[in-house]
């Protein structure tokens, strides 16, 4: 894999992210009832930013619950930004975490969680930090087995030509790529698997 590929992706997703990041949170500095609202009406979607008890009886049950659905996500991203989709959804997950991160705030000032405020701002790291990677390592694989260059011109061109196909044209095959790429496969997937882990153990087991 081209490492100059993978950083370019890297600073176009770290840009969008917290492009959205900062732009949702001060709308809602400026807004805070109207963007807050948005977050309550999201519902079970905030406890991956402000943990809470769900469901499961016990923490076991609750760890399987949190990392089976952190793992159906991350592979949903992953094939996502291998057709450039990655800017799109830093965009989204920006907007996410930082209306997250201010409903934690909100709900802390008010006395209505009962874990400390500072796990939120962990968790959030975590998480964003294997969204990152996944997105930013599947969209330099799509560089390579489709010819498209991290440029917004090529893109955009891209998604012109290919926006009303089922599968794009080619311009390798992907399984030759990703069989190239291997090495790299297996680290991505170890690192990836550690960060999931990570992540559901501290939000039911870390503090």
């Amino acid at each position: 894999m081209n490492k100059q590929i993978f950083i370019k992706w890297l600073k176009i997703n770290i840009l969008f992210f917290m492009g959205a990041f900062i732009v949702a949170l001060l709308l809602a500095l400026l807004f805070p009832d109207t963007m807050l609202g948005f977050v309550r009406s999201w519902g079970a979607y905030g406890n991956s930013v402000s943990p809470t008890v769900l469901e499961p009886t016990s923490k076991t049950g609750l760890f399987v619950n949190i990392l089976t659905r952190t793992s159906f996500t991350t592979i949903l991203y992953f094939i996502a930004s291998l057709f450039f989709l990655a800017p799109l959804i830093a965009i989204i997950s920006g907007t996410f975490y930082s209306l997250g991160f201010m409903s934690a705030i909100d709900h802390f000032v008010k006395g209505e969680i009962w874990y400390p405020l500072w796990s939120s701002p962990v968790l959030i790291s975590i998480e964003v930090s294997f969204i990152l990677l996944t997105i930013t390592f599947a969209s330099a694989l799509g560089t390579e087995i489709f010819g498209v260059k991290p440029e917004r011109k090529e893109i955009m061109d891209f998604w012109k030509k290919n926006w009303k196909k089922l599968f794009p044209e080619q311009k390798r095959n992907w399984c030759v790529v990703f069989k190239e790429n291997k090495k790299e496969l297996i680290l991505f997937s170890v690192v990836i698997l550690a960060l999931l882990l990570f992540g559901a153990w501290f939000e039911v087991w870390g503090y």
